[in-house]
């Protein structure tokens, strides 16, 4: 709607160092929970790789039926409490990841929130610029279209006083002569020893 002008602010800098910043601490806690999750499931899955082939070669090398039932109860216990101790460990990755995360977001939630604040500030104050702009260049052409009339209308008025002013000024010339002319007539009927008919 408004032209912004295309250089980038130090607000709007700001703001985007922040999100930048929070950003990369936030994909850094969750790559090395990542990390640890993916470690620990390839030691599970190694050691039960490992047990599996020892115990189906025990099974293997098992010369009664009873030795096979042994070797598999023997091997089941083991197992069980590898597998309990991975939900232990996967459970305590992700409780140090939650708190990771609140550490990560806490650590930022002040410099994000300050500089959103300025960035929003700037935007108005820079959108309010330019709506007074932009109404200003809408006063001013509205101006420039009126004033064509306006001019018209006040040369029109200017001829009009002028006329009058020619009109007004022959008259009271008219006037002044035919007062002269009735002044000098009386004057004349007024010499005394002045006989009519004797030139003057």
């Amino acid at each position: 709607m408004f032209p912004f002008s295309q250089s980038i602010t130090p607000a709007a800098k700001n703001h985007v160092q922040a999100q930048i910043a929070f950003f990369n601490d936030l994909s850094r806690a969750i790559f090395q929970t990542a990390q640890q999750v993916n470690e620990l499931t390839l030691k599970m899955a190694q050691t039960l790789l490992e047990e599996s082939a020892a115990t189906g070669q025990a099974i293997i090398t098992a010369d009664k039926p009873t030795e096979v039932i042994g070797v598999t109860a023997s091997r089941a216990q083991p197992a069980a409490e590898r597998i309990r101790a991975y939900q232990q460990q996967l459970s305590r990755i992700a409780a140090d990841s939650q708190t990771k995360l609140v550490r990560v977001a806490s650590d930022h939630a002040e410099e994000t929130t300050r500089a959103a604040r300025e960035l929003t500030d700037e935007v108005t104050r820079v959108t309010s610029e330019e709506t007074e702009r932009t109404v200003r260049r809408q006063h001013d052409t509205m101006r420039q279209f009126a004033n064509p009339l306006d001019n018209m209308v006040d040369t029109a008025t200017r001829q009009a006083r002028a006329a009058m002013g020619n009109g007004h000024d022959a008259s009271e010339h008219l006037a002044q002569a035919a007062s002269q002319s009735a002044q000098a007539a009386q004057a004349a009927t007024r010499q005394p020893g002045r006989k009519e008919g004797q030139p003057g």
